[in-house]
């Protein structure tokens, strides 16, 4: 087993504690098994730099979701460009909770702070092979978009709710920019605020079909897509919830007549209640939508059709209940 370690600094948990980077580093056999990256423009030269000359098999991600996302889709195109990965397996993905929300980290069952995860990984399996070393597989979306190459990712969201995601960094990002807007949100639909009014276009999208698995839905507000349990607010949210099967993946879509209605079905979106204007698809194995979106919590300008369907890709990452 040889370890390497990615590190976002500008994630919010590395943002909050800027020397998270150095006690993960002092962990490591090597100092050169771990690179921070100062942008998104570097994450591409430190996963080579980790996977091609340090020859790392386990890599931890201390970022957050879009960090996890950034690191997958280079290392795929790696692999498919460089002839010295060739047909190497991908490394087994440590995920370290270094970001806002940690959907992934707390899908894959990693719940405590970079460093005490790191350190109980290493005091189980610092001299254990890569073999031996316990993980769950994380299956992918990919995400077709005319003109460009298609992305991989764990959760997409369709026009408006990458517009909420937008405002909810806005008003704070995190837990905290979510609960401000939820209840902005819900005060604001009941008092008519000024918030409401001038965000209440956020919530109708610019064309609302979808299509999933050849059934049309032409009157969707939203549309979200994962292959991993949507858990927020350290767990005590489940938006969704997977089957893990390798057959499909879940999609939910919101059908609401206006920005109101959308307040309204909040308690049916943020948890597994069912409504008859939130259809759920346990097992969908193509969604087609339009406009611009959202991946792993990044954020993409688009204008044209968009087709998500299941990678062939998956990754095996460290299983939390391991450690």
């Amino acid at each position: 087993m040889r370890l390497g370690v990615l590190t976002n600094p500008a994630a919010q948990h590395n943002h909050r504690f800027p020397f998270t980077h150095r006690r993960l580093r002092r962990r490591l056999e090597s100092a050169a098994d771990a690179v921070a990256t100062a942008d998104k423009t570097q994450i591409e030269s430190a996963i080579r730099h980790l996977l091609i000359e340090r020859e790392v098999n386990v890599l931890a991600i201390n970022g957050g979701d879009g960090t996890i996302h950034l690191a997958i889709n280079h290392m795929v195109a790696l692999r498919g460009r460089d002839v010295t990965l060739g047909r190497a397996r991908f490394p087994a993905l440590l995920l370290l909770n270094g970001g806002t929300y940690n959907m992934a980290s707390r899908a894959m069952g990693t719940k405590d702070d970079p460093v005490s995860t790191l350190t109980r990984f290493l005091g189980r399996y610092s001299q254990t092979p890569r073999s031996e070393v316990a993980t769950r597989s994380l299956g992918l979306l990919e995400i077709a978009r005319e003109g460009s190459s298609p992305m991989l990712g764990m959760v997409f969201g369709s026009e408006v709710v990458a517009n909420a995601l937008e405002l909810c960094d806005r008003l704070g990002s995190g837990y905290l920019g979510l609960a401000k807007l939820l209840m902005k949100g819900a005060a604001g639909y009941v008092l008519r605020t000024d918030f409401y009014r001038s965000n209440a276009w956020r919530l109708r999208p610019t064309d609302p079909l979808a299509e999933v698995d050849g059934t049309a839905c032409r009157d969707m507000t939203g549309a979200v897509a994962s292959t991993i349990d949507l858990k927020l607010a350290r767990g005590m949210v489940w938006a969704l919830t997977t089957s893990g099967g390798a057959g499909g993946f879940h999609v939910k879509l919101v059908r609401a007549k206006g920005p109101g209605e959308v307040v309204r079905l909040l308690p049916y979106l943020l948890w597994e209640f069912q409504h008859p204007m939130v259809q759920s698809f346990p097992e969908a194995r193509r969604l087609r939508t339009t406009g611009s979106f959202t991946v792993d919590g990044e954020l993409y300008e688009h204008s044209g059709p968009l087709e998500v369907t299941l990678s062939t890709h998956r990754f095996e990452v460290v299983a939390g209940e391991s450690l």
